[in-house]
């Protein structure tokens, strides 16, 4: 049936942030710009999340948020990325007819995760569309499904599915691979794990929740406010206590609603047939995922779920404190058929399990990965028997089985082990003692850090380990499989390999591949295919693209040249060479499909067309010195209408550790969200500077001490070339970007303005204060924050706890330095932000305060660390920042006020 919707052309869809990379318009010659970019232009932009290609190649399915506007329900998670303000476009890539699938914003409904079933002729997603006698915006998430042929859009069941919490640490996270779609992890686009996948054409096997508990996109953020109103009630009845218990050591608490702490596994039959569901499934909400792997013969899947927290010990050094590296494990198999019972099984000789990697191809062992004690990051290779329980050790103590973001969802994860048969396994390792932490391998991944050597090596239960890579100088980091069992081909140290393990012969294929290349799609390593996608670097640092044939005799690379240096691959089927790219212009963006083999574009989506009438800011790169002598680069965006010679007031915006490389800088995009797009303040007239701040490696560092290193001498250099007033500067930062700011106006009085976003002041109560979205989770509320281990593996300069180092603490924390500010300080933080509770910034507010000193704090209240749940609050938030800055260093000089200052002074 057509699937053209006609005559609207509205925007529909924007890339989101982590899906797309940064941008830097440009405004072409010739353009009818009428106005500098404002707050509405921002807040009515929308974004893509997924994307999904149907299997005939015909069908393309994308996610896309909704433009705020009035009647819709927030307060969920980030008001531009919140699934819950979704909506479901099909497009044709045959005809180029297109339709809003879901039109959700009737009901301030949302949907999102589209799934294709294998014969395309369904489309699964989630929805919070409320239904029967359910509120408007819903009050769960259910499953719904398309069908291709009569058109219809049906929910399956009313009982409600397990979602992921978007942002840093996530909850409810799961990892759900196998099936039809093969063994790469399950995904909702960039940021959400997807909790359901298609066993076959008519049934979907989901982590299901019980009756009664509610999906943690709608729960993260309203269950502590929830239980405030329940303490008032209770206060006022005088019948119930109102206390929650922490316990540690011997003193640990049993969660009273630990019995309801579970999923359930739930097989949904499409074609009428009762649910199959298996309770019982033990379900800690934090640190790390549900492991769900289906096996290949689709009757039983394996689960690892994680039970709690591990509980630390004295003098215990924990290598990695974060996530499912500190958290108490459970392995069962589950076969799905009514009335089964999860088959639990004891891994205590694996040491501590880490997690599921893969299912022999009989189904009969499970691949997993464990490691001694806490305090390695040595990953050692097991099996375990299923039916017996039987573990065998596959790896030697001289190697670790990582290379990879192990352990950590939303972190890129790969193919590190293939089975070639019952006893042998293709593995890559490193050496022991050289394993990097999990994201450290996420910096390999970008190319901020080098990798220790990896290798491939064959482990047979039956034969010495043997190392398939030795003689290379640089093996291949990725490989997939090929025709057959035992060959494979791969990409590393910038070349296309073949290995056929069974000749011991691995050889690289010339082929002309992007700079730096990496392999895109398929993202199922698992099955041969006939081409692949890689992305690489140009010599301008930019993103390439090239499909690459693997079918001819020398493979055929094809370059995938863009519409403009910003566009981007965002889905493809090497198969059928289609891939589907974001191309995005000073007029808006589009979305085209390519026929690569055909040579043929077709235009899928034109939009975000009100973007047009923007007059951009010119974005360039400034050259300079860093304190230590460092050449680094600085980011400048200058005022739409600037004049050369003309001294600009400037924004400095600021974050410790980030590095400017060229114009991709996330922080020189255009369609940033809300107050932290750096146009906004270039169209009111300043030039917003964006420096590099490089700090030392990870581990223990003073980087209350480095992060100025970069920053200063950027100011000094756009002084000296003629763009910026030295005397009306501002500053300003989020996390620990306002950590850097609060430092900053420590130790210099240059800035007349300072602006502290979620920033952190002092890191001794930060290391242990309780994370303030806990509140609800009776027992285990201690167990949610991730501070501590993010101060543990150096991430923030510290890597001990505050006792064992309280100087290296106390020597970094700007509180400590708060009678030498004298600039303006407006200060912001949300109720509820993870990483950092609101009493950082009371603190430093209370003592300028007691100083008598130009200060002012805003509190959100509900809201998060990125402080835009609510469109009111994004409007709000960059009203005051407008206000300040126009007060303090404004185009017009500082107000009379500001230059008289003195406590009290506005």
């Amino acid at each position: 049936m057509p699937i053209y919707e006609a005559k609207t052309r509205r925007p529909l869809l924007v890339p989101v942030l982590g899906l797309i990379a940064g941008l830097a318009l440009v405004q072409p010659s010739g353009a009818a710009a009428q106005t500098p970019l404002g707050i509405d232009d921002v807040l009515t932009t929308t974004q893509v999340t997924e994307v999904a290609l149907s299997p005939d190649g015909d069908l393309v399915a994308s996610v896309a948020t909704r433009p705020v506007s009035n009647g819709e329900v927030y307060g969920r998670t980030f008001y531009e990325m919140d699934p819950g303000r979704s909506d479901i476009w099909l497009t044709s890539r045959r005809t180029g007819e297109r339709r809003n699938l879901t039109q959700g914003h009737g009901d301030a409904a949302g949907f999102w995760c589209a799934s294709w079933s294998p014969d395309g002729q369904r489309l699964a997603m989630l929805s919070t569309r409320p239904e029967k006698n359910e509120p408007r915006g819903g009050d769960n998430v259910r499953l719904y499904v398309w069908e291709r042929v009569t058109g219809t859009l049906r929910r399956i069941s009313d009982i409600a599915i397990s979602s992921q919490t978007l942002g840093g640490s996530p909850q409810y996270a799961v990892d759900l691979r196998g099936g039809p779609a093969g063994d790469a992890s399950r995904q909702c686009g960039a940021m959400i794990n997807a909790p359901f996948t298609w066993l076959d054409n008519s049934h979907l096997l989901a982590v299901a929740l019980p009756e009664g508990r509610t999906s943690g996109l709608l729960d993260a953020y309203s269950r502590g406010l929830k239980q405030g109103a329940a303490t008032l009630d209770r206060l006022r009845t005088g019948q119930e206590a109102t206390f929650t218990p922490s316990g540690s050591g011997t003193e640990r608490v049993v969660p009273a609603d630990s019995a309801s702490s579970t999923v359930t596994l739930t097989v949904f039959d499409l074609a009428g047939g009762a649910p199959v569901a298996i309770p019982g499934i033990p379900d800690f909400p934090f640190r790390g995922a549900l492991q769900v792997l289906i096996a290949p013969d689709r009757k039983k899947v394996a689960v690892l779920t994680n039970t709690g927290a591990i509980q630390p010990k004295a003098n215990e050094k924990l290598v990695y404190n974060y996530q499912a590296w500190v958290t108490e494990k459970r392995f069962g198999i589950v076969d799905l058929v009514a009335g089964a019972k999860p088959h639990w099984l004891d891994l205590k000789d694996a040491g501590l399990v880490l997690d599921l990697l893969g299912w022999s191809p009989s189904g009969t062992q499970l691949a997993f990965r464990g490691r001694s004690n806490l305090n390695t990051r040595n990953l050692s290779l097991f099996a375990v028997a299923t039916d017996t329980g039987r573990v065998r050790r596959l790896s030697p103590d001289s190697l670790s089985v990582g290379g990879a973001a192990a352990g950590v969802t939303g972190l890129p994860m790969d193919t590190p082990i293939f089975w070639l048969d019952e006893n042998r396994i293709l593995a890559r390792t490193v050496r022991a003692g050289t394993d990097l932490e999990p994201i450290d391998w996420y910096r390999v991944s970008v190319g901020i850090m080098t990798a220790p050597r990896q290798d491939w090596w064959l482990l047979d239960a039956n034969a010495a380990p043997e190392n398939l890579t030795a003689a290379l100088e640089k093996a291949p980091t990725e490989l997939w499989r090929d025709e057959g069992v035992e060959r494979f081909r791969g990409l590393g140290g910038g070349k296309l390999w073949s290995l056929d393990v069974a000749k011991r012969e691995i050889k690289a294929i010339p082929a002309a591949l992007p700079p730096s290349p990496a392999l895109m799609w398929p993202a199922d390593r698992s099955r041969p295919v006939s081409s692949i996608v890689v992305a690489g670097k140009g010599g301008d640092g930019l993103p390439r693209y090239a499909l690459v044939d693997l079918k001819a005799q020398s493979p055929v690379v094809r370059d995938l040249p863009m519409t403009g240096p910003r566009s981007i691959v965002v889905a493809a089927d090497p198969d059928r060479k289609l891939v589907v790219t974001s191309d995005p212009t000073a007029q808006g963006w589009r979305i085209n499909a390519r026929d690569v083999g055909a040579g043929t574009t077709r235009e899928l989506l034109s939009v975000d067309e009100h973007l047009a009438k923007v007059r951009w800011g010119k974005i360039q790169l400034v050259d300079y010195l860093g304190d230590d002598g460092q050449p680094l680069k600085a980011g400048v965006i200058l005022p739409p209408d600037y004049v050369p010679g003309k001294k600009y007031p400037a924004l400095v915006w600021v974050y410790a550790g980030m590095i400017i490389r060229d114009l991709n800088s996330s922080s020189l995009d255009a369609y940033r969200p809300g107050f932290y797009n750096m146009q906004l303040y270039a169209a009111k007239g300043y030039v917003v500077l964006i420096p590099s701040m490089p700090l030392q490696k990870r581990g223990k560092s003073d980087d209350f001490i480095e992060l100025s290193k970069g920053v200063m001498p950027a100011v000094n250099r756009v002084v000296e070339l003629g763009m910026v007033d030295p005397d009306r500067l501002a500053v300003m930062g989020q996390s620990y970007g306002g950590f850097s700011v609060y430092s900053l106006v420590t130790y210099t009085n240059r800035f007349k303005a300072g602006i502290a976003l979620a920033g952190l002041t002092e890191w001794t109560s930060n290391y242990g204060q309780f994370d303030p979205t806990a509140r609800g989770f009776a027992g285990i509320e201690h167990e949610k924050s991730d501070n501590w281990g993010l101060a543990e593996t150096g991430q923030v300069g510290l890597t001990v706890p505050p006792y064992e180092d309280l100087w290296h603490y106390w020597r970094n924390s700007p509180l400590n330095y708060v009678d030498r500010v004298n600039t303006p300080l407006l200060l912001i933080h949300g109720e509820q932000d993870i990483r950092g509770p609101m009493s950082q910034a009371e603190e430093f507010f209370f003592n300028l305060y007691r100083q008598g000193k130009d200060a002012r704090l805003l509190r959100y209240w509900g809201e998060d660390h990125g402080l835009r749940q609510s469109p009111a609050n994004v409007r709000s938030i960059h009203g005051e920042i407008l206000g300040w800055l126009e007060k303090y260093i404004g185009p017009g000089g500082p107000t009379p006020a500001a230059k008289a200052g003195g406590p009290g002074s506005r």
